[in-house]
């Protein structure tokens, strides 16, 4: 599914099948303050062409020590009345960091934002937040920061419907608020300040099967295996074809007892590192290659899960009735990594499954 010149962004559905060429990672400083003029304000440009679309989900999160950002433009081709609306391409995108969330007095602050390459002209989507679109983010210990607080992250993308003669004809931008924490980056320890506790961290490998809703159907959790239809009814998880003929889905239950839940680290303290789909903890970069039990934080468990296609990019536990905390037996976490739709409202998917050594 590759989304190319579309009336409006629509839900996680799409994540991790957009087309745009990354080639490489591309650094770049923010925008310097004026040696004469130091406290003037950035001017954001305020043109906002309704031929470019932003997603309703703009918003920022901390990975490690690195702020990412969520949102997607795209081009709704239906605005524009001139014979070349069909030839509407991106022709670019720039970023700027300002302290400060107000668009109108946003100062600026020399740090180096980092990003995949793009190449322009371009009809397909830009993804802020994928590692396979532009993949934006801002190391929150970047020696430019001179403290902590409020700032935004100011994103200005370019369109034409004549991308070579008229590189920026439309233009959108939108300005993303995100926290630098004076707790992590501001904070300044006691002389003699007490030993943190040891925190007993319980490791888990992880294992990946095929399913799908109608033929293997089912997983058993300790074994990291599939379990065909005709044995499925008593499987840790069983898997099924859900939604409507023309929206399908997938759903989770458990014929053993099992409960589920979807990862919150970002509600729960201490409110980071809400890993999804292609953010496993295992591949941040904090010195570590395994991922343990306390990456996978959850409120609320439940008997069932649902709307897992149109959630894609979730994380969810699985936690059977043997479940031990202090040992971490019983404690699973999984996601759908890829799926495939087939006859009948069927779904043919890959599961990533995380469980204690």
């Amino acid at each position: 599914m590759i989304f190319a010149k579309k009336l409006f962004l629509s839900s996680v559905f799409a994540v991790g099948a957009f087309g745009l060429i990354a080639c490489g990672s591309d650094s770049k400083s923010s925008s310097e303050p004026d040696p004469n003029n130091p406290d003037n304000p950035i001017v954001v440009p305020t043109q906002q062409d309704a031929n470019i679309t932003v997603s309703n989900d703009l918003s920022s999160r901390l990975s490690g020590d690195d702020m990412r950002f969520k949102g997607r433009f795209g081009l709704d081709i239906t605005v524009d009345t001139a014979e070349t609306r069909d030839q509407i391409q991106f022709t670019g995108i720039t970023y700027t960091v300002g302290k400060g969330t107000d668009p109108n007095n946003l100062l600026p602050v020399n740090v180096t934002i980092t990003s995949n390459q793009i190449l322009f002209p371009s009809p397909n989507d830009i993804d802020l937040n994928s590692m396979n679109s532009a993949g934006v983010m801002v190391n929150m210990k970047d020696p430019g920061f001179t403290g902590c607080g409020a700032y935004s992250l100011i994103v200005t993308v370019t369109a034409s419907d004549d991308p070579i003669g008229a590189p920026a004809k439309f233009s959108n931008t939108v300005t993303i608020p995100f926290v630098r924490d004076s707790l992590l980056y501001c904070y300044v320890e006691e002389q003699n300040p007490e030993p943190e506790p040891q925190v007993n961290e319980i490791p888990m490998t992880t294992c990946t099967v095929d399913l799908s809703t109608d033929i293997n159907p089912g997983l058993s959790l300790a074994t990291c295996t599939a379990v065909p239809a005709a044995s499925a009814a008593t499987a840790d998880i069983i898997f099924a074809k859900a939604g409507t003929k023309s929206e399908p889905e997938i759903a989770a239950s458990s014929g053993s007892g099992t409960v589920f839940a979807p990862i919150s680290n970002g509600d729960l303290p201490p409110y980071a590192d809400d890993y999804e789909v292609d953010i496993w903890p295992e591949e941040q970069n904090d010195g570590r290659t395994v991922a343990y039990v306390s990456d996978f934080m959850f409120k609320t468990t439940g008997p069932t899960l649902s709307s897992m296609v149109e959630n894609s990019s979730q994380i969810y536990v699985a936690m059977t009735p043997a479940y031990n905390a202090a040992t971490g037996a019983g404690f699973y976490a999984f996601a759908i990594t890829n799926y495939t739709e087939g006859n009948n409202g069927n779904f043919s998917f890959t599961v990533k499954l995380y469980k204690v050594q």
